[in-house]
């Protein structure tokens, strides 16, 4: 309880630089936000450390919401400098004009909650593709790619997915368990990948 009129303080940042540090009181507020991450959620006024770390931690309250929609976001990297952060938005919502605007001012307000300040730029990259290899045909990999790339999100939403077949020519056999929006964002970050013509879910 004692935190809580520090947390709310509007000036956490500069704490650590008044030489307080013999005091024993927690001095900087990126050691107590660090110790409150691990799931002890009730530390709403002091903002995050900026770091991939933590970027990724506030970006599953988004997820669900993405993969509804077929898509998902990644964390391409983040400048602790300038504050800015280069997501990698996934699946449908990477090659969706309309749907990239409102996702991208979603994650810029959710960001901005947790970081306050610290946050500068929200900032969409395009994924690295590795033109070498490129499959020309539909592929176990490609489909179990995209599933992996949205497993944690799905699990977290009660979704259990398996591969029971993939066809070369573009069917793709899955069975799946869950919530019916699950299903469906799962059927449409599928279709996105190159080759795929059709998902069937079996059970």
């Amino acid at each position: 309880a004692m935190l809580d009129s520090r947390d709310k303080s509007p000036v956490p940042l500069f704490v650590d630089k008044t030489g307080e540090s013999g005091s024993g009181e927690v001095v900087s507020p990126f050691e107590n936000s660090a110790a409150s991450s691990t799931g002890n959620d009730d530390v709403d006024g002091a903002p995050l450390e900026l770091s991939p770390q933590n970027v990724d931690k506030v970006l599953d309250e988004v997820r669900p919401y993405l993969v509804a929609d077929g898509g998902n976001v990644s964390v391409s990297k983040v400048d602790t400098d300038t504050g800015n952060v280069y997501l990698v938005l996934e699946g449908a919502c990477g090659s969706c004009a309309s749907s990239t605007v409102t996702m991208k001012m979603g994650i810029e307000r959710v960001l901005k909650e947790n970081f306050g300040s610290s946050l500068g730029e929200v900032v969409q990259v395009e994924p690295e593709v590795d033109e070498g290899g490129k499959p020309t045909e539909l592929t176990v990999e490609a489909v179990q790619g995209e599933i992996d790339r949205m497993a944690a999100a799905i699990s977290a939403m009660g979704g259990v997915v398996h591969i029971v077949n993939v066809d070369p020519i573009g069917v793709v056999e899955i069975e799946f368990r869950g919530p019916n929006k699950v299903k469906q964002g799962l059927e449409l970050a599928l279709l996105d990948v190159e080759y795929v013509k059709h998902v069937k879910f079996v059970s």
